[in-house]
């Protein structure tokens, strides 16, 4: 039970600006800062196993990137290694590494935004005004969570099946394959299924053809105005610093960037509360239970 309930539509325009200021913002100091912020936002709601299991899977990707970027784009001035005819430029390797971790605070955002708001607090806020579009986004939203808990499911009972199978000799790399495409497989008919049914029972109960009505109710609270004045007090700030160039910096054509510059001014101390009001939150609750 949470003892500060804030209202959804607060939390979804948080969270939008937060996604919007992770593309906008690559200069290290801040990418580091805003990793550490949402990364310790996680920790207090809770790390789950869906969450491990999609660092597992960003990690290789992210790897993936970082060596990719510098053999698909050859721009940049600083050459440090030399394959055939292309050179392998240092900025194409910093820029892969800040489009890394870019990429990790949006998925981390994602997961902290849905343990933030629930899938009704969602349907709440847009199923009256958009009731069809609502519905695709949630169903967007909960797909990969969704996936990669069935996959789960699906990777148990064939372990299950094999450890109980009488020809027990080591899988081939043929095999390990052919027994993935299989599990996949499992999970994208299960998933079609399901999604079938959903769809025939919310036709057979009339979903869009009526205004929606709703069990919770939200009003908007002192506390919402607080948090909305704050949340637009210091992004306006952050715009105005991303307009002069804090924040940012320049990859290309050369990286004109040095760990030495000072980033302690107005705009990084405004950015820096800008990522605090969850974490305000979160601790509170937690000192308040205990």
């Amino acid at each position: 039970m949470r003892l500060t309930v804030i209202h959804p539509a607060v939390y979804i325009v948080y969270y939008l600006i937060l996604i919007i200021f992770a593309f906008f913002f690559n200069s290290p100091y801040y990418l580091i800062s805003f990793l550490i912020c949402v990364s310790f936002l996680i920790a207090l709601q809770g790390i789950s196993n869906d969450f491990k299991n999609l660092i597992r899977f960003f990690i290789p990707m992210s790897i993936l990137i970082i060596f990719l970027n510098p053999l698909v784009s050859h721009v940049g001035t600083t050459k440090i290694y030399l394959i055939g005819t292309y050179f392998i430029t240092f900025e194409s390797l910093v820029y892969g590494i800040l489009m890394s971790l870019s990429l990790l605070i949006i998925i981390l955002l994602f997961s902290s935004y849905n343990r933030a708001v629930s899938y009704q607090e969602m349907l709440y806020i847009f199923s009256k005004k958009f009731p069809n579009v609502s519905m695709i986004v949630i169903m967007a939203l909960r797909f990969i969570p969704m996936l990669n808990h069935r996959l789960s499911d699906v990777n148990n009972v064939f372990q299950l099946k094999r450890r109980y199978s009488k020809n027990q000799k080591m899988e081939g790399k043929v095999e390990k394959i052919t027994n993935k495409t299989k599990m996949l497989a499992v999970v994208i008919a299960w998933s079609l299924e399901e999604s079938m049914i959903t769809a025939n029972s919310m036709k057979a109960r009339g979903y869009g053809t009526a205004p929606r009505t709703s069990y919770l109710s939200f009003k908007f609270k002192r506390i919402d105005y607080c948090f909305l004045s704050l949340i637009f007090i210091f992004t306006l700030i952050c715009v105005w610093g991303l307009v002069q160039g804090q924040g940012r910096i320049e990859i290309y054509p050369q990286l004109s960037y040095s760990f030495h510059d000072n980033p302690f001014n107005i705009y990084y101390f405004s950015f820096l509360i800008l990522l605090s009001p969850l974490i305000y939150l979160e601790l509170k609750e937690r000192l308040i239970w205990q």
